[in-house]
């Protein structure tokens, strides 16, 4: 059947292959086993409120001050003492290397990265989550099976390393280590940084694996920080003394995973079975700098700038040549064959690596140089966009004078005048005078650009900005295609050939950017599993929490052992806590026999929940109350024509609704001098739909709110499914449900666009999808079940009656406006 599921698990699993249809194939859909669970989660902790009181202290981030003013506050609310147990200590390595014959000692504060590991497996509540097996998982598309990717056990490297462990174990089992480090500015001026390592387990789903609750990843250990003066810094001996400090720290840090690697070791999981596990590193997320000292390259300077691969360093900018992958094995081999110094340096240095020992060589099963992966944050939003693109559309701007730079930047610009969204970023003081830090912010910059611009740099205006817009939108549809949640081989396929694409137009307007790394993204998915597995973004979020204690919680003065004490109690609290829910949900189901009921469901209309319900009113006040918009002209007659398939064509007796059957057979609404109708207004919609990337439900929340008094109208935009081929958009004017008899009809005023002759020259080449609004009076009313999803509009500055839409703003709305507007110049599939 089309749609149907294939599941191929790795041989030695001893599972039977299996097809499921559509929708029966539930992915990462476990329960918890919630007898598996300690019936007092709050241990050590003497009773669960003093757990309750120390999880207040904790997220307050209270010192030990303020924490002695509080608890004598309650001991004298209390009348009587409380003893709470907080204290937590941090494993002290110390490494001494030796730099110019003086042996130099550093402090290495870290957890035991396996026995965070085991606390993470032997959990009951992620037990029904860990997958331990490889899979190969296709979609029946009709005529063939299409391979898709998301979470790394889906990927290719998984069930390679699984393989070499049945050769050494037939049972054994994969566990997926992803590590993330880096040095983050702690002090407000900067004098104190951290350098600090993120662990999270890869055989957990991203859901889990990237969340902030039980499963999430964990501050693991900081990594001694070397100071330099002026007079070493730079200096060759220097830098390769730095590198070593660095994997000295990261071969204690990984003694034990590295012995298990071999050997494996038999551990009692969760779910009281027994497995023996082989760990591994799988995935090495960290920007470019990072990704030198993991790789021990010698950076943009070397002879080959590329942690993956040997390209040389004036290639950068082609994407067209591929070149051999680099692999740890020959290179340890390289290392240990040269016995001198200077022979090793003169056998590394065209490689363009550094005669330093990998940690990382190790651990088995872990290749350093494929464990490298992409950074789509840095490569793609703060590299390409920020660094490179925004600044050449500003110097553009700047040398087209005033008029130009003052649409883009002075009030009311385009940014602000941007229409509102959920989770995107509103630029109320504009875009190019301000400066900010966070990447999230960045992106939403980058998706709003192209329908603040295109009208500036139209072909009559700049053809070089014209230009730099078409590159700009291949740089779009690249990173929109890295954001999907689920690959398939079409989409990495659609990717690749948009990279050459990019890489064409690039090279139309003579630019040379760095830009070699984007070619090694679709080999990470089909090795790695999607982007997200590997992104720096979700580990950099850990920076703000990691600055807020640091601010708060420590005395300033050798803050890694207090940083991860303090980190420590946030993960003890978080365990708890989830056990504690756990338990608390399992005590309602055993005292009600039912789940909790949602609230207001008598205002979920299929996919659809109304919220934020006016007073109910009469029919004929509620038509009467906005006589003065045009688009309520012939609105009984729009209602009659849309109840016609909502309403029995058989009129039950009553006096609230009369249907008058014409010849046509189109029934006509009266009002009753007996009774009125009753309409509700709604100003919130909630549309729950299938995404078509991930086939997951996704929702968007919408408003509908008339103009009132100290209120400024919020209409968001729809995409209705009018007939089973026919799509249209169309913007809401009012939600109300109709009461008649006993029925409730959930309906929307809309007010149409359509995309027939909207298109400009130039719109296909910057893949715009432009309608073009209808007069007010076509407006017409629908069931709200018939609205698909929200979309985004934007006004044409120079046209009120055109508008774009932002395909960009989600991976769904992406793939859903390709057959829809399919004369783009971009991949259709």
């Amino acid at each position: 059947q089309i749609d149907d599921i294939k599941v191929e698990y790795h041989k030695s699993s001893r599972r039977p292959t299996h097809i499921y249809s559509f929708e029966n194939f539930k992915r990462n859909e476990r329960t918890v086993d919630l007898d598996l669970l300690t019936p007092e989660p709050w241990k050590p902790f003497k009773t669960r409120l003093d757990f309750e009181v120390a999880e207040v202290i904790h997220e307050a981030k209270l010192n030990s001050k303020l924490t002695d003013r509080l608890l004598k506050a309650v001991h004298k609310i209390l009348q009587k003492p409380c003893d709470f147990t907080l204290d937590s200590s941090a494993d002290l390595n110390q490494i001494t290397i030796p730099y110019k014959g003086q042996p130099k000692t550093f402090e290495f504060h870290s957890r035991p990265l396996w026995d965070w590991i085991l606390s993470q497996v032997r959990d009951p509540l992620l037990a029904p989550h860990f997958e331990w097996d490889a899979q190969r998982l296709s979609k029946f598309d009709g005529t063939k099976w299409v391979r898709f990717y998301d979470e790394p056990w889906t990927a290719s490297k998984f069930a390679e390393v699984q393989s070499h462990i049945s050769s050494v174990r037939p049972d054994g089992k994969p566990l997926a280590i992803i590590l993330w480090a880096d040095t983050s500015v702690l002090s407000t001026f900067g004098t104190q940084k951290g350098h600090y390592i993120v662990a999270r387990i890869g055989n957990l789903p991203q859901s889990i694996r990237n969340g902030n609750s039980v499963g999430g990843g964990r501050v693991v250990g900081f990594v001694p920080i070397v100071g330099a003066n002026a007079a070493e810094q730079g200096k060759p001996s220097f830098v390769n003394w730095k590198n070593t400090v660095f994997h000295e720290a990261f071969r204690a840090f990984l003694k034990i995973v590295a012995r298990l690697s071999k050997v494996g070791q038999v551990v009692h999981c969760g779910d009281r079975i027994s497995r023996v596990l082989f760990p591994y590193i799988h995935i090495l997320s960290a920007d470019y700098e990072e990704q030198c000292r993991f790789a021990l390259i010698r950076g943009l300077g070397g002879n080959a700038p590329c942690p993956v691969c040997l390209v040389p360093k004036g290639t950068l900018s082609d994407l067209r040549t591929r070149y051999a992958y680099r692999v740890a094995a020959e290179v340890q081999e390289l290392v240990h064959k040269v016995e001198s110094k200077k022979a090793k340096e003169a056998a590394l240095k065209p490689l363009g690596l550094r005669a330093v020992k990998n940690a990382l060589w190790d651990v088995e099963n872990s290749d350093v140089h494929e464990a490298t992966s992409f950074d789509r944050l840095h490569a793609y939003i703060i590299g390409l966009f920020q660094k490179h693109l925004l600044p050449e559309i500003k110097t553009l701007l700047e040398d087209m004078g005033r008029w130009a730079e003052t649409t883009c930047t002075q009030p009311p610009s385009r940014f602000q005048n941007m229409e509102r969204w959920p989770n995107l970023s509103h630029f109320t003081h504009g875009l190019f005078k301000m400066d900010f830090s966070d990447g999230k912010k960045w992106e939403h910059a980058s998706k709003i650009l192209l329908h603040v611009a295109y009208n500036i740099f139209n072909q009559e205006r700049s053809l070089k900005g014209f230009a730099l817009l078409r590159l700009f939108r291949s740089w779009q549809e690249l990173n929109t295609y890295l954001t999907f949640e689920v690959q398939t081989s079409v989409t990495i396929s659609a990717f690749e050939r948009t990279l050459l694409r990019f890489h064409d137009r690039l090279a139309e307007m003579d630019g040379v950017i760095k830009i070699h790394s984007h070619l090694h993204a679709a080999r990470d998915i089909r090795r790695k599993g999607v982007i997200a597995n590997m992104d720096t973004k979700v580990n950099e979020k850990m920076n703000r929490p990691m600055r807020e204690t640091y601010h708060r919680q420590t005395n300033f003065k050798n803050v890694e052992p207090q940083l991860g004490k303090f980190d420590d109690r946030d993960q003890a609290a978080v365990s708890i806590r989830a056990h504690l829910d756990a338990l608390d949900k399992q005590e309602n189901l055993v005292h009600t026999g039912l789940p909790k009921e949602p609230k207001s469901i008598e205002w979920q209309f299929a996919q659809v929940y109304l919220g934020s319900r006016q007073k109910p009113t009469d029919f004929k006040d509620f038509a009467a109350q906005a006589a003065h918009d045009d688009a309520f002209i012939r609105f009984r007659q729009k209602l009659t024509d849309c109840l016609t398939d909502l309403i029995p064509r058989e009129n039950p007796r009553g006096n609230q609704l009369l249907l008058n059957r014409r010849a046509r057979n189109t029934p006509t609404i009266h009002n009753s001098d007996k009774a009125s109708f009753i309409v509700t207004e709604c100003e919130y919609l909630k549309v729950d739909y299938e995404s078509t990337v991930s086939w997951r439900t996704a929702t968007d929340r919408l408003y509908c709110r008339p103009s009132r008094p100290g209120r400024t109208e919020r209409c968001d935009c729809v995409m209705v499914q009018m007939s089973a081929n026919d799509v249209t958009f169309a913007r809401l004017v009012r939600l109300f449900v109709y009461f008649s008899e006993g029925n409730r009809y959930a309906l929307a005023l809309v007010h149409p666009f359509t995309a027939d002759r909207a298109a400009r020259d130039g719109d296909a080449e910057l893949g715009l999808c432009r309608i073009r609004v209808q007069p007010r009076r076509s407006s017409m009313i629908i069931p709200v079940r018939s609205i698909i999803r929200g979309v985004l509009v934007v006004a044409d500055n120079e046209n009120d009656e055109e508008y774009t839409i932002m395909d960009t703003l989600d991976q769904d709305i992406f793939l859903r406006l390709m057959p829809l507007f399919p004369n783009r110049d971009m991949e259709i599939i």
